[in-house]
């Protein structure tokens, strides 16, 4: 079993599942609305600037800034 690793220190092309989100009960539930839940699969696709990166969720790309990414927690998924 992998440990956990915030997003922001996945390397971009890293295939993961979420593990958790920290924050308020808001940002949650705002994540969760954008698809970004417990058991989500995520990639992370590009790098932007500002230590932010583009990620691919249920079908969609967001652009993140790095405090966000750092508040969730994911494990690659092995190749």
């Amino acid at each position: 079993m992998s440990t956990a690793i915030s997003l922001a220190s996945a390397r971009v092309g890293t295939s993961l599942t979420l593990l958790r989100a920290e924050g308020s009960p808001e940002l949650c539930r705002r994540l969760s609305a954008l698809g970004l839940r417990r058991g989500a699969r995520v990639r992370i696709v590009n790098p932007t600037p500002g230590g932010g990166r583009v990620i691919s969720v249920a079908g969609s790309r967001i652009a993140m800034d790095a405090s966000m990414l750092k508040r969730l927690f994911a494990e690659e998924i092995p190749a």
